[in-house]
């Protein structure tokens, strides 16, 4: 039993970072742009 949830939860985990990457990479282009613009946010 214990071995299952620690497998459910680290697929949880995989798949939230595995999601959240386009979002992060996103964002960072964002930051980059706004700071060769001379933008402080």
């Amino acid at each position: 039993m214990t071995a299952a949830l620690l497998l459910a939860r680290h697929f949880i985990i995989y798949s939230v970072n595995l999601s959240l990457t386009p979002v992060e990479f996103a964002y960072d282009m964002i930051e980059a742009e706004l700071q060769r613009r001379g933008v402080n946010p």
